[in-house]
Formats: structure tokens, sequence, C-alpha cells
């Protein structure tokens, strides 16, 4: 990777310099990214496609984001990337490459993250860490990071529906993506960052279904579909388990050759009951904390 030199944008200090990601393009990004995370506990790997597409989906800022550097030399020590929303930043896709530690990287991003979050005027700052990561983890809880809950990331592969946990008669409701984002204005408050409605805006092929049981009770579902799996399901707030499991049961029979992958579904969500009983297994957790600044 060439360094565009320019002293004024960049922050030093004995061991790393500070570069905007903005100065590279998304394959050079995904490649840092990908020999950051070669060890970690969940492999993640990016090419140039998916690192745009991450960006544009999560509003990660590239000036405001942050390759750590030699101070000296074009060599890249690790990555940060920073979203940001209103009053809120999110730290995310932190790594420090493998024969580059030990030069105290992540913490000197994290740092750099915290910083430009303060002087651009931000109230709080959160990220989420993979649980087991014991070493971010600390540093996260070092630099004054509060924790707020547990997540998971749960999977359900290509499957027929248990039809013992479908109500008879049940009336199904396709719902088009104009119609799916209605329907979101309507959800709860509380969403992590990646399952947000403006995450979902800007993700898009959004499709919703609309489900009325037999005794009267109406809910909706909405939910991204890509060409081979399922994503970032929104339920209707205030409903059943009943209506849930209906609702699961209605997408999964729509789509029944589609693995699917739900994100960041707090652990104590009432929707978890419903999606272990669809027979969705955890690939791993996350929790999840917060800086107010």
């Amino acid at each position: 990777m060439a360094l565009v030199k320019d002293d004024a944008s960049m922050t030093d200090n004995s061991s790393n310099r500070a570069v905007p990601t903005s100065r590279y393009n998304y394959a050079e990004l995904a490649d840092v990214y990908n020999r950051a995370r070669e060890d970690y506990i969940v492999p993640m790997p990016m090419n140039a496609r998916r690192m745009q597409e991450y960006v544009t989906a999560y509003d990660v800022d590239l000036d405001m984001s942050y390759l750590a550097m030699e101070p000296t030399e074009d060599i890249v020590n690790g990555v940060c990337m920073l979203g940001v929303r209103d009053n809120r930043t999110w730290i995310t896709r932190l790594g420090v490459i493998p024969d580059r530690r030990r030069r105290r990287s992540g913490q000197f991003l994290m740092d750099k993250e915290i910083e430009i979050s303060r002087e651009t005027g931000k109230d709080l700052v959160q990220l989420e860490v993979i649980k087991g990561n014991e070493p971010a983890h600390k540093l996260f809880l070092k630099l004054g990071f509060e924790v707020t809950r547990e997540l998971l990331v749960i999977r359900r592969p290509p499957g027929p529906v248990d039809e013992s946990l479908v109500p008879d008669q049940m009336s199904v409701q396709m719902v088009n993506q104009d119609e799916a984002i209605g329907l979101l204005a309507q959800r709860e408050l509380g969403a992590a960052w990646t399952e947000e409605t403006a995450s979902l805006l800007n993700i898009g092929n959004l499709q919703g279904i609309i489900v009325t049981l037999p005794d009267g009770e109406m809910g909706w579902v909405v939910y991204q579909q890509k060409a081979f799996q399922l994503a970032h399901f929104v339920f209707a707030p205030d409903i059943s388990q009943a209506m849930m499991r209906s609702l699961l049961a209605a997408v999964h029979t729509t789509h029944k050759a589609q693995d699917t992958k739900i994100e960041n579904v707090p652990l104590l969500h009432p929707t978890w009951e419903a999606y272990q009983a669809m027979g969705y297994v955890v690939a791993f957790g996350r929790i999840e904390m917060v800086l107010h600044l």
C-alpha cells in the first residue's frame, strides 16, 4: 500500500501514526482487514465489494476511520473504522496484524476514535466485542466502556418447518419493500447498530410478511432477502410467542432453500425463544458496550 504523505492529517505517538482510511481503496482496506483478522476467534473475510457494502450499510465515515502505521515507515500495524449517526459513533473492524502486535496499536486506534468522537461533539461511543475475546474486552473496560447486554448471532439451515408449531388457518400476506419500510416505523426501539432502521434502509432488498392468526392477532416481520441467505429480521412489537413462531414459519415456508443468519439478537429478548423453537442455533455471542463522553 502506498502511503499518501500529508503530515497535517496524521497523529503520532512513539509507535504508531494515524492515517485516514479514506486514503485507500476498498481492495486495500479489505486486504489490511483480512490480515489483521487472520487469527481472529470468528473469521470474517472480506473483499473489496463486501467492504464497500459494509461501509455503506453501517454509515462508516472513512475520514474518521484510521490505519495505525509505523511512525517513519509505510508499514501498516492495524485498522479501526467508525460509524457515525446523529450524536453517536460506533467502533468496528478493529484489528491489528499479528506480526505487528505489541506496539499498542489497538489502544492507539481506540484512543484516536474516542478522541475524534469527542471532538466532533458526539455524546456516546458504542461497540460490540465477540464473547471470549478477552484481550479486547479488557482493553475496552480499561478505556471506560460499560457492558450493556449480550447479543447472539444465530443461524438456521434450509429445512422444513415443524408443522405442529404453525396454527391452522393462519392468513399470510407478502409485503414489498415500500410497505416493509412503512412497517419499520412501528418497530420497538433499542436495536443494535447493525439492525437499526438506518442500517436496513442502507442495505435494501427488504420485504415482509403479515400474518393473521385464527384468534385475530395480527403481526409482521420484515427481513432482507439475498441470493442465498435471509438476514436482518425485525418483528412487530408486542406480539405473542405464537405469532413470532407463525411469522418465522411463514418466512421459512416461503424461502425453503435459503440459509438464514440473524445478527445481534439480544439474549434476553422474547424473540430468542421463538427462534429456538424454529430450529435456530447460536453461532457465537457478542457483548455490547458503550462509553459516555
